[in-house]
């Protein structure tokens, strides 16, 4: 019994010697190389994908904004010198400029397939994204990407951006950034021991930003560019704005100022910039503060016609000089130019023929705080929403500002600011937004650059809604359609496709300088569909903006 639990014993050992002997040949004869070749792509790295930006679109699907995908030789500072020399042979035989030291940012193709059959250490060909714009084109209204500055850290950290991310900066690039910015994803690179890569594969897949299609028209861009543009150089202005909206829903069709600058260069140029007296950095459009002049006479006229003081029929007597008060007592422009005066007017032919005493008169009954609520009601002094940062609110006349900033408001104050002096300072695209109210049958709509993003189409938003009676609208109307029928602006529009209604104005900005020309109009006259406004800083007369003015009409409804 003794001997037969010996021999039990021995065999189990001998099984057991047996066992571990096959297993060690699987491991190390068998299997072993698999397992070597597994052990050596142990290391592994992560590295952020950036996901592609979505495009800026214009309203027709042309492109205004897009990533550019291009190739650069990455070339590590632990480069092997035989590497190097070989590069640069490389480089110089299809010849492409390389220093010797860093990346080469333009290579060929010939030059990507030959370092990529190379196989050199530590040489990588990689893509590099980069965002091409429209150059020149509505700089302020499209903007720009950049680097993340630290102050912008806080605010992109929660939203998942690593450090290093590239940010819309100013414009629909930084409007929209939450849309057009997407996922970025995480690829996972397998090395061995000795830093070859042995495999890669997405840990995350990066996800694309969404396309934005923003209400701009491009053709209609350049056109008011290039005509606002060899305005301001032919007259030797400093600078100037234009604005054209969509009566119908406050879509921005168009947007310039002037000088601008080209989104390409512009980091490259950004301190000579920043320094330019003429400030191509501000958007003039949303910034620039300009009296209105006579165009803000549709808003005593508004106000003058609804509160029941005048009515369409009603005449005031230009006597050429307004005498109510014992001062000031102004003169109108045609008295102090020509000594003439046009006599008995109604409110339609002297928006027509811009009467100032009319308007003093007008004014002077409706009262200036009257004449501020019109004027807010109409989105004067109110912001119109737009999605662009930095958009100015505007000062309506009257006597609580003038006392804000140290100064004596006088009962006859009323008189200047009721013809658009005084105090008053609104915006281009303020301008362009209180005609688009007025002849939109009182409907104020939030100006907005978004028009569909990920497949939904923008709902336009409401401001709410001004009551202007039929008749009343009709007259005023009228005044403005024979501006551009028999008045100043006849020859300008002579040949457009439809008729249009407009009023000009001249905005006294010093007494030894030109006025600021204002021009703000709209078309078609029985159906309005869109509304602009233009500026001229020291352009004179408002209706020398007339050919400016048919140029934008005659593409919008020709083009």
């Amino acid at each position: 019994m003794k001997k037969f639990r010996c021999y039990t014993a021995a065999g189990l050992f001998l099984g057991l010697l047996v066992f571990f002997a096959v297993l060690l040949w699987d491991l190390q004869v068998v299997s072993g190389a698999a397992y070597y070749e597994k052990s050596q792509q142990a290391i592994a790295r992560t590295e952020t994908v950036p996901a592609a930006r979505g495009k800026l679109l214009d309203r027709n699907g042309k492109i205004l904004a897009q990533d550019k995908v291009s190739w650069v030789v990455r070339v590590a500072g632990d480069c092997p010198e035989p590497d190097l020399q070989q590069l640069e042979t490389l480089c110089r035989e299809e010849g492409v400029d390389w220093s010797g030291v860093g990346d080469i940012t333009t290579p060929t193709p010939e030059l990507l397939v030959r370092v990529k059959a190379a196989d050199l250490t530590r040489v990588k060909v990689e893509p590099m994204v980069t965002r091409t714009g429209s150059g020149n084109l509505a700089p302020h209204v499209v903007g720009r990407v950049g680097a993340m500055p630290p102050e912008q850290w806080e605010v992109y950290e929660n939203a998942g951006y690593p450090m290093d991310a590239r940010v819309g900066q100013d414009g629909a690039e930084a409007a929209f950034e939450d849309l057009l910015h997407g996922t970025d994803g995480i690829r996972v690179i397998h090395t061995d021991r000795q830093g070859e890569v042995t495999g890669e594969g997405y840990g995350v897949q990066p996800q694309p930003g969404q396309d934005v299609t923003l209400t701009l028209d491009k053709d209609l861009q350049e056109t008011l560019q290039t005509a606002l543009g060899d305005f301001l150089t032919a007259r030797g202005c400093s600078g100037g704005a234009g604005v054209v909206l969509d009566v119908r829903d406050g879509g921005v069709l168009a947007m310039a100022s002037l000088p601008g600058y080209d989104t390409a260069t512009f980091s490259a140029r950004y301190t000579d910039l920043a320094q330019d007296p003429t400030t191509p950095l501000v958007n003039r459009a949303i910034q620039g503060l300009y009296a209105p002049g006579s165009t803000f006479k549709l808003v005593t006229a508004a106000a003058a016609l609804e509160e029941g003081v005048l009515t369409p029929e009603a005449q005031i007597l230009d006597t050429g000089r307004y005498t109510y008060y014992t001062t000031p007592q102004p003169q109108c422009w045609l008295y102090r130019q020509e000594g003439r005066t046009h006599g008995l007017e109604t409110l339609t032919e002297a928006l027509t023929d811009s009467c100032n005493i009319f308007f003093y008169d007008a004014g002077r009954r409706v009262g200036i705080q009257t004449l501020d609520t019109w004027a807010h009601a109409l989105g004067l002094g109110e912001s119109t929403g737009i999605e662009l940062a930095g958009e100015g609110t505007g000062v309506v006349a009257g006597p609580a500002y003038t006392q804000s900033v140290g100064g004596t408001w006088y009962e006859g104050s009323v008189l200047s600011a009721a013809i658009g002096q005084e105090n008053n300072r609104f915006t281009p695209l303020q301008l362009a937004h209180m005609t688009a109210t007025l002849v939109g049958n009182g409907n104020r709509w939030q100006v907005h650059l978004l028009r569909k993003a990920g497949g939904e189409v923008y709902t336009p938003v409401s401001l709410g809604k001004v009551s202007i009676a039929t008749e009343n609208l009709k007259a005023i109307k009228e005044g403005m359609l024979a501006v551009t029928q028999t008045g100043s602006l006849a020859a300008a529009f002579r040949d457009l496709p439809v008729e249009v209604g407009a009023k000009t104005g001249s905005a006294q900005v010093g007494s030894n300088r030109a006025a600021n020309a204002v021009l703000v109009a709209f078309a078609p006259y029985e159906d309005p569909q869109i509304a602009l406004a233009l500026v001229a800083e020291e352009g004179g007369s408002g209706s020398a903006l007339g050919e400016v003015a048919a140029a934008i009409l005659e593409d919008y409804f020709r083009g």
